[in-house]
């Protein structure tokens, strides 16, 4: 009776013992089974290619630089003469023209109405205008040929330059030492000399330049030559 008593005080330690072992294998097992699963689930997703749909809009990346499209340059304005046969472009660059020199007028143009002047003290015509501008140097015009180059018993020292289409301009009441010549050829914008008080005539204006324009021989308003 006393041995039999002693088995039976074992069984809930074995019965203990057993279930332990069946969870640990138990535990186990569902360990091994989803790092299993996790193992497929990741290597299905890396293995399988995303679907495309037609239409779907894909973004891809230049492998090659696509050089920048050079800057276009505006064509740069010819500084030589023009060539022979360039008839156009010879025209405009003799049409230059520019004023004499920078002033206001203190006798106009009149050709047909008389002008008091104060230094012969009468009535005359003026088919000129005279431009206060003291010693200011005085420009061309416009290409020409210097035709001449006197002292006027009136005007003073004077500058005569021949133009194309018939036009002559006079510059008068100069220094006495112009820095052009007779047969001098001068662009518009070239220095012919400087105001002066050479001009008997006009002595009681102030420092003046008398500026005459010719058309065939004939006075113009040099306004209107000048634009």
């Amino acid at each position: 009776m006393e041995v039999l008593h002693m088995k039976d005080s074992n069984q809930p330690g074995n019965a203990r013992k057993s279930l332990e072992e069946k969870g640990y294998y138990i535990v186990l097992f569902l360990c091994v089974l989803a790092v299993g699963i996790s193992g497929y689930l990741f290597l299905s997703s890396a293995i399988r290619q995303p679907e495309v749909k037609p239409g779907d809009e894909t973004l891809s990346v230049p492998t090659t630089v696509v050089p920048p499209t050079p800057r276009q340059t505006l064509p740069s304005v010819p500084t030589s003469a023009p060539a022979d046969g360039d008839e156009a472009v010879r025209e405009v660059a003799e049409r230059i023209v520019v004023a004499p020199v920078k002033g206001e007028a203190v006798m106009g143009y009149d050709d047909k109405s008389l002008q008091y002047n104060e230094t012969t003290r009468d009535w005359r015509l003026h088919a000129a205008v005279d431009i206060a501008a003291p010693g200011q140097t005085v420009l061309a015009c416009m290409a020409g040929t210097v035709t001449d180059v006197y002292d006027d018993d009136y005007l003073g020292t004077t500058v005569s330059i021949r133009h194309d289409d018939g036009y002559e301009t006079r510059y008068s009441n100069l220094t006495a030492m112009p820095t052009v010549k007779k047969g001098d050829m001068v662009k518009a914008g070239d220095v012919i000399g400087a105001v002066g008080e050479t001009a008997i005539l006009e002595s009681s204006e102030p420092a003046h330049l008398h500026f005459q324009v010719l058309k065939d021989g004939t006075p113009v308003d040099p306004a209107e030559f000048l634009g």
